[in-house]
């Protein structure tokens, strides 16, 4: 999209959206409650086994949740009461645009065509905050400031937004985390001192930390055993409510792994497969070879589509999810 555009989106909305409530499996009840809501508030049993999202249903808190449905059908009444955990993260969204420039400052920011994106932020709490703080060092260690983050707050992930207002289309370029990566490196970092002969109480001397090898494992572990096992899903069930409830867009793409590689031209180190395969499959996306009607306004795309023939990306539509 244009830096105009972009620029019109984040004045109306503001650079800082809500706070998010998230826990493990929320987007399989959030997705259900969609599909009843398109299913005219009501949605039978049989004709969502038979559906392309049958595998909602395998999660174990869903099979907790329709034991006490019986034979009736599921409704965004009955959804809506059982959406809660007392286990829930927050977090505060954000949003702010990136890319826009030459050419070569394209390749480096990695957008399937020329222009920008909208990123959307999933920024840490002050919950978090405060334990971050123990580490005695300032904030967004483990943020990187080439990537799309925030400069306010600590941001545990982000997710890169194309839209197309004309094709009522978006395309998720990337979902990505250095917070959860980076801590999973300090963490090894700080367990091979202790192999070596530190003391748990010495100085951590790692990453600026001013702080105690002891604190500072404590931190990790905390933080990778609250947030690696839902940040990925936390980052597209949010980008998934922005682009519906908050743009009104109702068609979503999501690269694939070859998709994202050839039209970002990615040229170093790839991102985790699953995040561009077993991600978006989870969430009921369906691959296609049918690419969104802007991308294929652009020569460097169609270009690709010839010598790839097969390439394929994935897509969640409105009237589709039922099929």
């Amino acid at each position: 999209m244009d830096n105009e555009s972009a620029d019109e989106v984040i004045a109306c909305l503001g650079d800082e959206r809500r706070i998010f409530h998230y826990y493990r499996d929320r987007y399989s009840l959030g997705l259900l409650g969609q599909l009843a809501r398109q299913a005219g508030g009501q949605l039978p049993l049989n004709q969502l086994r038979q559906s392309s999202c049958a595998g909602l249903l395998q999660k174990p808190r869903l099979h907790q949740m329709l034991a006490s449905l019986g034979k009736q059908a599921l409704s965004e009444a009955f959804i809506a009461g059982h959406d809660h955990d007392p286990q829930q993260e927050a977090f505060v969204l954000g949003i702010a645009r990136w890319g826009g420039g030459s050419y070569r400052a394209r390749r480096r920011q990695q957008t399937s065509r020329p222009g920008c994106n909208l990123v959307l932020q999933l920024n840490l709490s002050r919950r978090h905050d405060a334990d971050y703080a123990r580490l005695g060092c300032a904030p967004g260690l483990f943020n990187y400031r080439g990537h799309p983050v925030s400069g306010k707050r600590n941001t545990l992930a982000w997710a890169r937004i194309d839209l197309d207002w004309a094709s009522d289309s978006a395309l998720i370029e990337e979902i990505q985390s250095d917070w959860i990566r980076d801590v999973a490196w300090l963490a090894e970092r700080l367990q091979r001192k202790l192999r070596r002969g530190a003391q748990l109480d010495s100085p951590a001397k790692l990453y600026r930390l001013d702080c105690s090898i002891r604190t500072a494992l404590d931190y990790c572990r905390q933080t990778l055993a609250t947030y690696r096992p839902l940040w990925d899903e936390a980052m597209l069930w949010a980008a998934i409510g922005f682009i519906r409830d908050e743009l009104g867009v109702a068609q979503i793409y999501y690269h694939s792994e070859q998709s994202g590689r050839l039209l970002k031209r990615i040229t170093g180190g790839l991102p985790p497969r699953s995040l561009y395969a077993e991600l978006p499959r989870r969430f009921c996306f369906k691959e296609t070879q049918e690419f969104p009607e802007f991308l294929l306004r652009e020569a460097q795309v169609r270009k690709e589509l010839k010598s790839h023939p097969d390439l394929s990306l994935f897509h969640f539509g409105m009237d589709s999810q039922l099929a």
